[in-house]
């Protein structure tokens, strides 16, 4: 079954039933396929969103995927250190608390990890949408 493409449009009962078509050539066709598929998105809503001047971002390489994998892993890490630091006993955290500008600088550096791979992770779970109407242009 097809996953649904979110679509912005103002009337969620309007459907698109109106044909528009464009003579191209069979390799610009298989272009255009390709880069559909490489943003998850049939022809007709890749198009309509190029049409809108938005540029659809492409799906994960399977190298990419892997990448991705690799930072929720460090994700995962930064979790545990910080569980473990929960864990420790006051006597102990006290010591390791000591050097205050290492730590204040070495949480924040942390902090901002984190906060990094969350934005990416959730940036590329947004699906590609399409555009109810065209980017206004720069003035």
């Amino acid at each position: 079954m097809k996953e649904d493409i979110e679509n912005t449009s103002n009337s969620s009962k309007e459907t698109r039933n109106v044909f528009i078509g464009a003579k191209v050539t069979p390799t610009q066709k298989e272009q255009i396929k390709s880069l559909a598929a490489e943003c998850g998105m049939t022809v007709s809503d890749y198009l309509l969103s190029c049409a809108y001047n938005f540029k659809p971002k492409a799906r994960l390489t399977k190298e990419e995927a892997a990448l991705l994998q690799n930072l929720d892993d460090c994700r995962s890490d930064l979790v545990k250190y910080t569980s473990a630091l929960h864990g420790m006993s006051t006597k102990q955290r006290m010591a390791m608390f000591n050097q205050i500008p290492f730590m204040v600088g070495w949480l924040k550096e942390l902090g901002n990890v984190a906060e990094s791979v969350c934005q990416f992770l959730n940036a590329i779970k947004e699906k590609n949408k399409i555009p109810f109407t065209p980017k206004a242009e720069e003035e």
